[in-house]
């Protein structure tokens, strides 16, 4: 049995951005499939800590995550040309019609907080159904007769979120007394986003006119945009900047809204943020470079900031900052500092890629068990792994993960193809399969729904996760 430890300080990033690597975080999403067009995962929130759904036994799809494979799938597809790939792109069309409630919204948006089969959710989960929508509606490759079903399943959504979303703000702010829908500022941008991909695909802009653009206008305002230390107010609190990890999903519907309506204002305001992105970085207990939570500011000038929120780390935000910077610095060269901190960002990531290809989902100290799950990471891992394998990167093949126990003080993961543990000072407190979509067992009596749990204690490589940041 290999015994491996964490943080791997040593270690250089290209030992771990390999095809190896890629393979195995590929492989783990397959190994969640649980229907033709659905895919399962642990909906674990980094950013808040909330695991709830283990307590509800819910181990299923949520609305979030088909942007993310329609992405993948129809990248594969137009890199390696197999009719796999292909497939799994049209099945998640179908999948999401089958989602679609009689009154235009889709069920399961609400991500941390699943199960949910009412289309009660908040924008960001609303829109992104038909953003994986709109992006297969414009792949060549797409089969037509799939197609012909888009158009009206975006119309009907839309007349749904036009009676359940527009103006209704957030428990704090209710309603808004600005353009939006939420008010929450990633939310609302991603909204925005889907306005103007409808006015690129369907030359329909009366959306984004009437709704996306006003709401954009406010967001890029001295009201909500600090542009003297490149954030944003997130918009449900008072003197409360957008936490680190939501700046991954500012950054990306900022440069899809550019791409659709070329809005000059974007691209300076998407430069600024990413020369911010590592102001807040600071040396962890593990002795590795991590991203703060997110800013403190000034009561009475939220462009001055007062200190950093190092509660806890949304570590699996970091392949997706890690790519941002990249372009950026592919811009601006002559950005050394920025430059010299990406490096030990990167450094750290890699310090804490697994034997099984995961990463840590997150570092929060009022549940340990963050950075040990492996799960379907949907976040931008993959994209970064293909990032950095550039042209040498080959179609991901199907590999059989090691089984493995990792453990993180009080608690140990253990996984073993499809069946999955979680145990607390010996105990095992949760226990899965991950083709079933409500395959979580509790307690150390209840049984799998298939196989034993015996076969957990075969185990290749143990691995100890020892820093704490």
């Amino acid at each position: 049995m290999d015994i491996l430890h964490y943080p791997a300080k040593d270690r250089r990033p290209e030992e771990v951005w390999t095809q190896e690597t890629l393979d195995m975080a590929v492989s783990t999403v397959e190994l969640w499939q649980q229907a033709a067009g659905s895919f399962g995962n642990l909906h674990l929130h980094s950013c808040w800590g909330v695991s709830s759904v283990l307590d509800k036994r819910y181990a299923g799809e949520s609305s979030f995550m088909y942007p993310r494979l329609m992405h993948l799938f129809i990248d594969f597809y137009n890199r390696f040309g197999s009719k796999k790939w292909k497939r799994l792109a049209s099945s998640l069309v179908l999948q999401l019609e089958y989602l679609q409630a009689e009154n235009g919204g889709f069920i399961h948006s609400v991500n941390e907080f699943e199960p949910n089969f009412t289309t009660a959710g908040c924008p960001i989960h609303y829109f992104s159904p038909v953003l994986a929508l709109y992006e297969y509606y414009e792949w060549e490759a797409g089969d037509p007769e799939i197609k012909e079903l888009i158009p009206s399943m975006i119309d009907r959504h839309w007349q749904f979120i036009l009676r359940s979303s527009w103006g209704v703000g957030n428990g704090r702010f209710h309603p808004l007394g600005h353009p939006g829908w939420c008010g929450v500022t990633n939310q609302d941008l991603t909204a925005i986003a889907a306005c103007a991909r409808h006015g690129q695909v369907f030359g329909d802009w009366s959306r984004y006119e009437q709704y996306g653009k006003p709401t954009l206008d406010y967001i890029l305002s001295p009201a909500c945009y600090y542009e003297k230390i490149g954030r944003f107010e997130r918009g449900d609190g008072v003197n409360f900047t957008e936490r680190m990890a939501y700046y991954v999903v500012i950054l990306t519907q900022l440069k899809d809204i550019y791409a659709c309506v070329k809005d000059e204002r974007i691209p300076p305001v998407i430069d600024n943020v990413c020369a911010h992105l590592l102001d807040g970085t600071y040396q962890g207990g593990d002795g590795m470079t991590h991203i703060a939570r997110g800013a403190q500011t000034d009561p009475e000038d939220e462009n001055r900031i007062l200190g950093w929120d190092t509660s806890s780390v949304a570590f699996d935000a970091y392949p997706g900052i890690l790519l941002h910077l990249k372009e950026y610095l592919s811009r601006h060269p002559e950005a050394k500092q920025i430059k010299e901190k990406t490096e030990e960002l990167r450094r750290t990531l890699a310090a804490y890629v697994f034997a099984d290809g995961s990463i840590p989902t997150g570092f929060n100290p009022k549940n340990h068990l963050f950075p040990i799950v492996t799960k379907p990471n949907l976040s931008d891992w993959i994209p970064f792994l293909l990032s950095e394998l550039g042209p040498n990167v080959r179609e991901p093949k199907p590999v059989k993960l090691p089984p493995l126990h990792r453990t993180y003080l009080d608690m140990v993961w253990k996984q073993n193809g499809p069946l999955w543990a979680v145990e607390k000072d010996g105990v095992r407190l949760y226990g899965g399969y991950t083709r079933y979509v409500a395959g979580i067992t509790h307690g150390p009596e209840e049984k799998p729904v298939f196989g034993s749990f015996d076969s957990l204690e075969e185990v290749s490589i143990l691995e100890q996760v020892e820093g704490t940041p």
